[in-house]
Protein backbone atom coordinates (compact mmCIF):
# COMPACT_ATOMS: atom_id res chain seq x y z
CA UNK A 1 0.00 0.00 0.00
CA UNK A 2 2.78 2.33 -0.98
CA UNK A 3 3.97 3.18 2.61
CA UNK A 4 0.38 3.60 4.05
CA UNK A 5 -0.17 2.04 7.53
CA UNK A 6 -2.27 -1.17 7.26
CA UNK A 7 -4.23 1.20 9.85
CA UNK A 8 -4.94 3.87 8.18
CA UNK A 9 -8.31 3.98 7.09
CA UNK A 10 -8.36 7.45 4.75
CA UNK A 11 -5.87 9.11 3.60
CA UNK A 12 -5.11 12.47 1.04
CA UNK A 13 -1.97 12.02 -0.41
CA UNK A 14 -0.54 15.21 -2.29
CA UNK A 15 -4.64 15.45 -3.29
CA UNK A 16 -5.01 18.76 -5.53
CA UNK A 17 -8.52 19.76 -6.51
CA UNK A 18 -9.27 23.08 -9.35
CA UNK A 19 -12.82 23.87 -10.37
CA UNK A 20 -12.69 27.16 -12.90
CA UNK A 21 -10.10 29.21 -12.27
CA UNK A 22 -9.87 28.52 -8.44
CA UNK A 23 -7.86 25.77 -6.78
CA UNK A 24 -9.80 24.37 -3.41
CA UNK A 25 -7.30 21.88 -2.42
CA UNK A 26 -3.34 22.67 -3.01
CA UNK A 27 -1.56 19.28 -2.12
CA UNK A 28 -3.45 18.13 0.99
CA UNK A 29 -2.08 15.69 3.12
CA UNK A 30 -3.99 13.97 5.47
CA UNK A 31 -4.08 10.29 7.37
CA UNK A 32 -6.96 9.15 9.53
CA UNK A 33 -6.22 5.74 11.23
CA UNK A 34 -8.51 3.64 13.13
CA UNK A 35 -10.29 4.94 16.20
CA UNK A 36 -8.84 8.37 15.20
CA UNK A 37 -10.91 11.52 15.73
CA UNK A 38 -9.87 14.55 13.12
CA UNK A 39 -12.00 17.71 12.59
CA UNK A 40 -11.75 20.35 9.27
CA UNK A 41 -12.85 23.74 9.91
CA UNK A 42 -13.76 25.55 6.48
CA UNK A 43 -16.04 28.38 5.35
CA UNK A 44 -18.58 27.42 3.23
CA UNK A 45 -17.55 27.37 -0.30
CA UNK A 46 -13.86 26.87 0.61
CA UNK A 47 -14.14 23.19 -0.60
CA UNK A 48 -15.31 21.29 2.50
CA UNK A 49 -17.79 19.22 0.89
CA UNK A 50 -15.83 18.16 -1.55
CA UNK A 51 -13.29 16.79 0.54
CA UNK A 52 -16.15 14.38 1.24
CA UNK A 53 -16.82 13.61 -2.18
CA UNK A 54 -13.01 13.02 -2.83
CA UNK A 55 -13.02 10.67 1.16
CA UNK A 56 -15.44 8.12 -0.61
CA UNK A 57 -15.00 8.16 -4.40
CA UNK A 58 -17.88 10.61 -5.84
CA UNK A 59 -14.97 12.43 -7.42
CA UNK A 60 -11.53 12.42 -8.46
CA UNK A 61 -8.69 14.97 -7.25
CA UNK A 62 -7.03 16.71 -9.91
CA UNK A 63 -3.87 15.28 -8.66
CA UNK A 64 -2.49 13.20 -5.92
CA UNK A 65 -4.36 10.08 -4.33
CA UNK A 66 -6.84 9.56 -1.99
CA UNK A 67 -7.14 5.80 -0.39
CA UNK A 68 -9.74 4.54 1.50
CA UNK A 69 -9.07 1.63 3.54
CA UNK A 70 -5.94 1.11 2.67
CA UNK A 71 -7.01 1.19 -1.38
CA UNK A 72 -6.09 4.25 -3.91
CA UNK A 73 -9.83 5.39 -5.13
CA UNK A 74 -8.38 6.04 -8.67
CA UNK A 75 -7.36 2.39 -9.11
CA UNK A 76 -10.69 1.28 -7.94
CA UNK A 77 -13.52 -0.15 -10.33
CA UNK A 78 -16.75 0.99 -9.83
CA UNK A 79 -18.37 -2.00 -7.65
CA UNK A 80 -14.72 -1.90 -5.43
CA UNK A 81 -15.76 1.42 -4.84
CA UNK A 82 -18.84 1.11 -3.16
CA UNK A 83 -18.04 -1.72 -1.93
CA UNK A 84 -15.76 0.75 0.44
CA UNK A 85 -18.30 3.49 0.73
CA UNK A 86 -20.20 0.38 3.12
CA UNK A 87 -17.51 0.55 5.73
CA UNK A 88 -18.43 4.10 6.02
CA UNK A 89 -21.17 6.22 7.37
CA UNK A 90 -21.54 9.50 5.53
CA UNK A 91 -23.88 12.62 6.60
CA UNK A 92 -23.55 14.94 3.70
CA UNK A 93 -24.47 18.80 4.51
CA UNK A 94 -27.10 19.14 2.34
CA UNK A 95 -28.76 15.85 3.23
CA UNK A 96 -28.97 12.85 0.66
CA UNK A 97 -32.28 11.14 1.75
CA UNK A 98 -34.16 10.20 -0.44
CA UNK A 99 -37.24 12.45 -0.59
CA UNK A 100 -40.13 10.07 -1.64
CA UNK A 101 -38.55 6.91 0.43
CA UNK A 102 -39.88 6.83 4.50
CA UNK A 103 -37.35 7.03 6.92
CA UNK A 104 -37.45 3.02 7.67
CA UNK A 105 -37.18 2.59 3.70
CA UNK A 106 -34.10 4.94 3.09
CA UNK A 107 -32.23 3.07 6.20
CA UNK A 108 -33.27 -0.60 4.54
CA UNK A 109 -32.05 0.57 1.50
CA UNK A 110 -28.29 1.64 2.79
CA UNK A 111 -28.13 -1.56 4.73
CA UNK A 112 -29.28 -3.90 2.12
CA UNK A 113 -30.92 -7.34 3.24
CA UNK A 114 -30.75 -8.74 6.63
CA UNK A 115 -33.38 -10.24 8.02
CA UNK A 116 -34.08 -9.94 11.48
CA UNK A 117 -30.71 -8.32 12.45
CA UNK A 118 -31.66 -5.71 10.13
CA UNK A 119 -35.17 -4.98 11.73
CA UNK A 120 -33.43 -4.57 15.06
CA UNK A 121 -30.32 -2.70 13.97
CA UNK A 122 -33.09 -0.17 12.17
CA UNK A 123 -35.22 -0.28 15.49
CA UNK A 124 -32.48 0.44 17.51
CA UNK A 125 -31.71 3.54 15.89
CA UNK A 126 -35.00 4.99 15.03
CA UNK A 127 -35.60 5.17 18.98
CA UNK A 128 -31.91 6.58 19.67
CA UNK A 129 -32.56 9.49 17.21
CA UNK A 130 -35.99 10.17 18.58
CA UNK A 131 -37.32 9.08 14.89
CA UNK A 132 -39.71 6.27 16.18
CA UNK A 133 -42.63 8.23 15.63
CA UNK A 134 -41.35 8.96 12.13
CA UNK A 135 -40.44 6.38 10.63
CA UNK A 136 -43.04 5.62 8.28
CA UNK A 137 -42.95 9.06 7.28
CA UNK A 138 -42.01 10.23 3.75
CA UNK A 139 -38.33 12.35 4.48
CA UNK A 140 -39.65 15.06 2.49
CA UNK A 141 -42.45 15.75 4.59
CA UNK A 142 -39.63 15.59 7.75
CA UNK A 143 -38.55 19.49 9.47
CA UNK A 144 -35.04 20.08 9.20
CA UNK A 145 -33.74 18.94 12.56
CA UNK A 146 -35.78 15.29 11.48
CA UNK A 147 -33.99 14.96 8.53
CA UNK A 148 -30.86 15.33 10.13
CA UNK A 149 -31.72 12.92 12.57
CA UNK A 150 -32.05 10.18 10.01
CA UNK A 151 -29.16 11.56 7.94
CA UNK A 152 -27.21 10.60 11.22
CA UNK A 153 -28.92 7.86 11.63
CA UNK A 154 -28.90 6.34 8.61
CA UNK A 155 -25.20 7.13 8.86
CA UNK A 156 -24.88 4.24 11.57
CA UNK A 157 -26.99 1.63 9.90
CA UNK A 158 -24.01 -0.39 8.75
CA UNK A 159 -21.80 -0.13 11.75
CA UNK A 160 -19.73 1.68 10.20
CA UNK A 161 -15.72 1.94 10.41
CA UNK A 162 -15.29 5.57 9.32
CA UNK A 163 -17.96 8.18 9.91
CA UNK A 164 -17.16 11.15 7.76
CA UNK A 165 -19.93 14.05 8.75
CA UNK A 166 -20.46 17.12 6.67
CA UNK A 167 -21.96 19.84 9.28
CA UNK A 168 -23.62 17.19 11.15
CA UNK A 169 -26.13 19.16 13.61
CA UNK A 170 -27.11 22.09 11.25
CA UNK A 171 -31.05 23.08 11.66
CA UNK A 172 -31.26 20.42 14.38
CA UNK A 173 -31.59 23.41 17.01
CA UNK A 174 -33.84 21.78 20.05
CA UNK A 175 -32.05 18.55 19.81
CA UNK A 176 -28.49 20.21 18.80
CA UNK A 177 -26.64 18.99 22.09
CA UNK A 178 -28.67 15.93 22.69
CA UNK A 179 -28.06 14.79 19.26
CA UNK A 180 -24.41 15.58 19.65
CA UNK A 181 -24.22 13.61 22.81
CA UNK A 182 -25.62 10.49 20.59
CA UNK A 183 -23.30 10.46 17.78
CA UNK A 184 -20.84 11.36 21.14
CA UNK A 185 -21.97 7.84 22.57
CA UNK A 186 -21.63 5.85 19.03
CA UNK A 187 -18.20 7.01 17.89
CA UNK A 188 -16.08 7.41 21.05
CA UNK A 189 -16.37 4.35 23.47
CA UNK A 190 -16.85 2.16 20.10
CA UNK A 191 -13.67 3.43 18.65
CA UNK A 192 -14.93 4.19 15.38
CA UNK A 193 -13.09 6.81 13.22
CA UNK A 194 -14.18 10.27 12.45
CA UNK A 195 -13.25 12.77 9.60
CA UNK A 196 -15.84 16.15 10.57
CA UNK A 197 -15.60 18.96 8.74
CA UNK A 198 -17.21 21.89 9.90
CA UNK A 199 -17.41 25.70 10.53
CA UNK A 200 -18.07 25.16 14.26
CA UNK A 201 -14.51 25.56 16.07
CA UNK A 202 -16.25 24.56 19.55
CA UNK A 203 -17.92 21.48 18.22
CA UNK A 204 -14.59 20.43 16.63
CA UNK A 205 -12.69 20.69 19.77
CA UNK A 206 -15.29 19.25 21.46
CA UNK A 207 -15.82 15.95 19.28
CA UNK A 208 -12.30 15.21 17.82
CA UNK A 209 -8.37 14.92 19.05
CA UNK A 210 -7.04 16.68 15.99
CA UNK A 211 -8.28 19.81 14.26
CA UNK A 212 -7.36 21.44 10.96
CA UNK A 213 -8.21 24.32 9.61
CA UNK A 214 -8.60 24.77 5.47
CA UNK A 215 -7.25 28.22 4.49
CA UNK A 216 -6.35 28.73 0.62
CA UNK A 217 -6.50 25.40 -0.10
CA UNK A 218 -3.70 23.79 2.32
CA UNK A 219 -4.29 22.12 5.94
CA UNK A 220 -3.26 23.97 8.51
CA UNK A 221 -3.29 22.18 12.00
CA UNK A 222 -4.81 24.20 14.66
CA UNK A 223 -4.11 23.85 18.56
CA UNK A 224 -4.69 20.28 19.98
CA UNK A 225 -8.55 20.19 20.75
CA UNK A 226 -9.49 19.76 24.15
CA UNK A 227 -10.98 16.62 24.71
CA UNK A 228 -14.41 15.80 26.69
CA UNK A 229 -15.28 12.60 27.82
CA UNK A 230 -18.03 10.03 26.23
CA UNK A 231 -21.27 10.89 26.73
CA UNK A 232 -23.04 7.79 29.12
CA UNK A 233 -26.18 7.26 28.21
Amino acid sequence: MDGVAVNTLLAFEAVSLILGETRLLDRVDLTIGSSERVAILADSGTGKSWLLKLAIGLASPGSGTVRLMGVALDEAGPAARRLLRARCGVAMQGGSLLGDLSVEENMRLAIGTGGGTTARRIDRLLLEFGLEQVAATRTDALSVGERRRAELARAFVRDPELLILDEPFEGAFARGDRLEAQVRRRIVPQGRALLLLTQDAALAGRLCERVYRLDRGRLVQQDAAVTVPAATS
